[in-house]
């Protein structure tokens, strides 16, 4: 009696995929996601429990056929991109809701790990059918971001730290008029998408972000990729761990309509300001000069008749030549620095002697560089009132012996430095004072930095650096 034995047919993708079968299996057998082998066509090589149990078929009906054959998928999308739907090419990463063959919708996650064995891939499917509460929720947040961002003209940026490169969203290479294909470059090559007079000030700041961590706010004047220029404020933030940074992040907004509402309210209050000066300083003064000058005339006539009204007399004379002063120092403060006899570095001068004078500390004032470049119209008013700001606090916060200012001026820019022997800086307390951020106004209204350092040797050091030419 012969007896056949009747061979096992094995597919060609099962002997392609055998070679690896035991790794795949013990990999299948310990997820706890679903987990299919798949060819090129898509078509399931091998499955594991878990898929089973989210397709709802035995792994004897799955084996064999194509994804397509044992679910339908309803919608793609991912939270990332704002819900947008995305092409099936680029399944990984992306939620899934699918219609099983008992009709039963379930929402996954699928993520596919290429080229496990020559022509295939795995499949990682994860079921999220609970958490579909959050991802529409992540879904409807990331929409909002993204509106924000068109509406607000906000975007940001990071830096690649291994690679060295800075990464745009979407959003920065739209406002900087780039191709999307660009939003990797080179962090020096960055600098050169801003103006000349800012990218010496951004260098400086996103060194001091890089080596130590400090973060800036600044507003900047940038050139997009079609030439345009237009103002922006970028912030950047830098997270250290065990004094190292690990990441940088930066957000920049177009603000060049808001600096030219700012800058048309400052010019209006400026001329305001000079015209209440002048009133005060050529009406109201001269008019009580007059005051004094006519009581003092009727004070002399009445000496001899009346001593007791010529002594009110005099008084009054007085209390008018006493208000005479006030109202000249009221309209010398409300005039701007250039409008006062010796511009900028004259009345540097004079605010050393009056505040020395008045609180007994040692100021002294001292110009280096090019005095061709010294500071007039806005910028002499704005580190004027800096440089005000920062002896003040230093005076009532630092109890220093000597103040030194130090203006060097140059080409390119202008770094003032008031630097005080006193106490040092409470940082808690200057970061959030009123002073510090009026300096700091002041200085993003020139496209400049405020920095300010606890001296080793003791005392606090005030820096301001602005570029030329940098009003908008």
């Amino acid at each position: 009696m012969v007896t056949s034995k009747r061979k096992r047919r094995v597919s060609p993708a099962a002997t392609k995929a055998s070679p690896i079968h035991a790794v795949l299996r013990a990999l299948f057998k310990k997820s706890f996601d679903g987990m299919l082998l798949l060819d090129q066509s898509d078509r399931i090589i091998e499955a594991n429990v878990h898929a089973s149990r989210l397709f709802r078929l035995p792994l004897a009906t799955m084996i064999g056929k194509q994804v397509r054959d044992v679910a339908k998928v309803r919608h793609r999308w991912d939270p990332r991109e704002g819900g947008a739907t995305v092409d099936p090419a680029r399944a990984t990463g992306t939620f899934l809701a699918m219609e099983r063959r008992d009709k039963s919708l379930v929402d996954i996650v699928v993520r596919d790990v290429p080229n496990v064995a020559p022509g295939m891939r795995v499949r990682i499917l994860r079921d999220v059918t609970d958490e579909r509460p959050t991802v529409e929720a992540l879904e409807t947040t990331t929409r909002l971001l993204h509106e924000a961002e068109r509406v607000g003209r906000i975007a940001a940026w990071r830096i690649d730290l291994k690679a060295g490169l800075l990464v745009r969203t979407p959003e920065l290479c739209r406002i900087m008029e780039i191709p999307a294909s660009a939003h990797t470059t080179s962090i020096e090559q960055s600098y050169m998408t801003y103006t000349e007079a800012s990218r010496r000030i951004v260098k400086e700041a996103f060194t001091a972000t890089m080596m130590r961590g400090t973060p800036y706010d600044l507003e900047l004047e940038v050139v997009t990729g079609r030439g345009n220029r237009f103002w922006a404020r970028e912030i950047c933030r830098a997270t250290m761990r065990r004094g190292r940074v690990v990441s940088v992040i930066g957000i920049l907004q177009d603000i060049s309509e808001r600096r030219r509402l700012a800058h048309l309210l400052t010019n209006t209050a400026s001329q305001e300001r000079v015209r209440i000066g002048a009133e005060l300083h050529d009406g109201l003064g001269q008019e009580l000069t007059g005051l004094a000058l006519q009581l003092r005339s009727a004070a002399s006539r009445t000496s001899n008749s009346d001593r007791s009204l010529a002594r009110e007399l005099g008084e009054l004379a007085s209390l008018a030549s006493k208000a005479v002063g006030t109202a000249r120092a009221m309209a010398h403060g409300l005039l701007p620095v250039v409008l006062a006899e010796g511009g900028f570095a004259e009345a540097l001068r004079r605010l050393s002697r009056s505040t020395s004078a008045s609180l007994g500390v040692a100021i002294s004032v001292r110009f280096r560089g090019d005095q061709r470049y010294i500071p007039d119209e806005a910028a002499a008013e704005n580190l004027y009132r800096i440089a005000q700001e920062a002896i003040t606090n230093a005076v009532k916060h630092g109890h220093p012996r000597r103040i030194s200012i130090y203006v060097h001026t140059s080409e390119t820019q202008t770094v003032l430095i008031v630097f005080n022997d006193g106490d040092r800086i409470n940082f808690n307390r200057a970061t959030s004072g009123m002073g510090l951020q009026i300096m700091r106004y002041r200085a993003s209204m020139l496209g400049g930095l405020i920095d300010i350092q606890a001296v080793r040797s003791g005392g606090t050091r005030v820096r301001c650096v602005v570029p030329r030419n940098s009003i908008g």
